[in-house]
């Protein structure tokens, strides 16, 4: 096989990239990884990570690395009002805490597992075009890119689209979004110092605010701000508008009075959730290029290494075309109803009903946070919790009816798109 030609060629070294190109090496397949950032590299995220994926972790070799950066194991916490509850969540494969993982120490560990493993990756390069248009007639089969200042091919007969968000495979073979889910909501972050660390994630509900903590690897915190999308018109001073809203909570200022802001603040009010069409002649979309929901879900990564695993297998098997686009709808869909509720503002009313029942009831307690890591299908957690399901609505069916073909909504905000790439 001449030096350029591949079995895959995945464009996009983060978490899906790189967990997909681990997984083939390990077949035997011969994969490229291009991307067009030098690792370590930083880029916008979540960073939360619940049981499933620290097991995904663990299968693809690289929980050791991360565990050896210090993050805590995380409960969950939400405070409002001056009352509180504290939950673990079901266990899964012996674990039943999350961690909070900054992208420039997990995306690196990953990509370095890969070469390990035998991947070629090509960092510092641009994809240009596509070999192929992706038609039947003339399937993908290749990518132009610039590599160390040069125009090169690199030939396969699959290539990947695991770019993010804004993805340039997409963009090349037409997947346009579809089943757009608006947000009332932006969402915004820095990363902190020498803070008090303690082992929970604690959400501080200040409705329609929802600020939190995430003790993180290596010292750092991650400190958020999510609120209405519509402060971000007319905000000018966009430090001075999150230091003013976490210092309004006394006890998540506390704990940031002899602490170090170290990095800007990110994060961006474009948080539509959506689909494309994940696979096409020659080609397919994996990760947040495939479909995006709204990160108050902090699925991103857990989504990433989950479909690593199970496309990998149809890749290998040459099902890939017809399996994926169908495990795709029915892994997300309910999750994603679910997402219109976390993209809505949520209310003082609403937030005391939700404590009355997790405060006295630790299963309903526990439920809920179970619907982050999965360990419980959203509408038989939310039967516990009255007050979300009647936010969130009677069923997924119901709430999905609205975004089916031809019925989609379109973008909320005129803003710079949401850089979160898997």
């Amino acid at each position: 096989m001449p030096e350029n030609d591949f079995d895959v060629i995945i464009v996009g070294g983060r978490v899906a990239g790189a967990s997909l190109a681990i997984h083939l090496a390990r077949a035997g397949r011969k994969v490229a990884v291009l991307d067009r950032a030098r690792f370590p590299s930083t880029t916008t995220s979540t960073h939360v990570i619940y049981p499933k994926a620290i097991a995904n972790l663990d299968r693809l070799g690289v929980l050791d690395r991360i565990l050896a950066h210090h993050p805590p194991p995380l409960y969950t916490a939400w405070y409002h009002e001056n009352r509180m509850f504290v939950t673990a969540h079901s266990v899964e494969e012996g674990r039943d805490w999350a961690m909070c993982i900054r992208r420039i120490t997990l995306d690196a560990h990953l990509l370095n597992r890969a070469k390990e493993d035998g991947v070629v990756v090509q960092e510092n390069t641009v994809v240009t075009d596509l070999v192929g248009t992706g038609t039947e007639e003339d399937p993908v089969r290749g990518v132009k890119a610039i590599y160390q200042g040069k125009n090169t091919v690199f030939e396969a007969p699959l290539v990947v689209g695991a770019d993010g968000v804004n993805s340039t495979v997409a963009r090349l073979v037409g997947a346009q979004k579809h089943r757009v889910m608006p947000t009332r909501t932006m969402l915004y972050y820095a990363y902190w110092t020498d803070v008090d660390t303690r082992n929970t994630q604690d959400f501080f509900f200040e409705p329609p605010w929802i600020c939190a903590h995430f003790p993180a690897d290596d010292g750092h915190h991650v400190v958020t701000m999510n609120g209405p999308v519509e402060a971000r018109r007319e905000l000018k001073d966009l430090k001075a508008f999150y230091l003013d809203k976490i210092s309004s909570i006394p006890l998540l200022w506390g704990r940031l009075k002899k602490a170090n802001q170290v990095s800007d603040v990110h994060g961006s009010p474009r948080l539509e959730g959506f689909y494309r069409k994940p696979t096409g002649p020659g080609w397919l979309l994996t990760g947040d290029a495939a479909h995006f929901k709204h990160p108050a879900s902090a699925q991103g990564i857990g989504d990433a290494l989950e479909s690593a695993e199970k496309l990998a297998p149809m890749i290998l098997h040459g099902g890939w075309s017809t399996q994926y686009p169908r495990w795709l709808e029915e892994a997300s869909r309910e999750l994603y109803a679910f997402c219109e509720f976390l993209a809505d503002l949520p209310t003082d009313a609403g937030m005391r009903r939700t404590l009355d029942v997790a405060i006295h009831d630790a299963s309903a307690a526990r439920a809920i946070v179970d619907i982050w890591s999965r360990s419980i299908r959203p509408w038989e957690a939310l039967s516990k919790v009255p007050a979300m399901l009647e936010a969130a609505g009677p069923s997924p069916e119901q709430v999905l009816a609205k975004y089916e073909e031809g019925k989609a909504f379109g973008h909320s905000l005129n803003a710079p798109e949401f850089v979160h790439t898997s």
